[in-house]
């Protein structure tokens, strides 16, 4: 993921050249499998939020697929020619749409944890996701991103209309969304953790 973030600029050219976008516009990014429940209400919220954002530039793309594909395109077929689906994509290549996008864009309708918005931040990647579940304990709202509350359709199409306005509010986030991945959720901080938690099996042990 710091790679791909590393990378940006061909990243970025890659993914235009291959999917026929275009660099100059800002581009936002979900990531979520296409299924009925939570992830396909998630898929409609989004829809709702960017109906809110006439006039602005931005592109969408999703990353994805499942049996609620159909939900999923009705929900986003309003955006005639800014939605971009590439499918679902393995693992190894995840970290090539992170590094590219500007925003990652979540509702994350009743989600406990969501790996994907850690995955965005590890590569730079800003978002903008509804308070739900554990979201908050990931992302840190202000800081790496921003948090709305859950429902809150408006609330959610501000907070992408303020980021798409202000690249240099995105790049400082960018920054702190790697730095507070590193500190906290890497290999380094895991260890940490695993030895204050076995330190205290073992004095209680005794």
């Amino acid at each position: 993921f710091a790679d791909a973030a590393a990378m940006r600029d061909a990243r970025r050219q890659a993914l235009a050249d291959e999917f026929g976008l275009d660099p100059g516009m800002p581009w936002l990014l979900s990531v979520a499998m296409m299924r009925a429940g939570d992830k396909a209400a998630s898929y409609r919220f989004l829809g709702q939020s960017l109906a809110s954002l006439e006039g602005k530039p931005w592109s969408l793309i999703v990353v994805g697929d499942g049996e609620a594909r159909a939900d999923v395109e009705q929900a986003l077929g309003a955006f005639t020619g800014k939605v971009c689906y590439v499918g679902e994509q393995p693992a190894s290549s995840l970290p090539r749409f992170y590094g590219a996008c500007d925003l990652f864009v979540w509702p994350a309708v009743n989600e406990a944890m969501g790996m994907a918005m850690l995955e965005a931040q590890a590569a730079g990647l800003p978002v903008i996701a509804g308070r739900s579940g554990g979201v908050s304990a990931i992302v840190r709202d202000g800081e790496t991103g921003v948090l709305v509350p859950p429902g809150d359709v408006p609330a959610f199409a501000a907070a992408v209309s303020n980021l798409l306005d202000n690249p240099g509010q995105r790049a400082a986030m960018r920054t702190a969304a790697q730095d507070l991945v590193l500190r906290e959720n890497g290999l380094d901080a895991a260890a940490r953790r695993l030895d204050q938690i076995l330190r205290r099996a073992a004095r209680e042990h005794r």
